[in-house]
């Protein structure tokens, strides 16, 4: 720890996101292990709390049209990062003729 705060070129870039890259796994391998196990355990419970959240706004609103499958789904959908590519998918479509 000592080592650490006395380096110069990690102080001056104490503030950065991607600081604990920056560290030597040769010089401080348990220090990086350590860190990386607190900033998973943020990510994974922000995930764990929007779930939540979302799941009761979800379930007191629509409470008696939801089916399990209904919820699952709609959870998935709202933690989902993915965005469709509507135009993409709109050129994709023929539409139907009549006869």
């Amino acid at each position: 720890m000592i080592n650490m705060r006395c380096n110069v070129y990690l102080k001056a870039r104490s503030l950065e996101n991607n600081f604990w890259h920056l560290v030597s796994k040769e010089e401080f391998p348990n220090l990086r292990q350590c860190a990386k196990s607190v900033y998973s355990c943020f990510g994974s419970t922000y995930l764990c709390e929007s779930a939540f959240s979302y799941l009761l706004q979800t379930k007191s609103k629509a409470r008696s049209r939801l089916t399990d499958m209904h919820s699952e789904d709609s959870l998935r959908l709202a933690l989902s990062s993915y965005t469709p590519k509507f135009v993409k998918l709109s050129n994709q479509m023929q539409a139907q003729t009549s006869h």
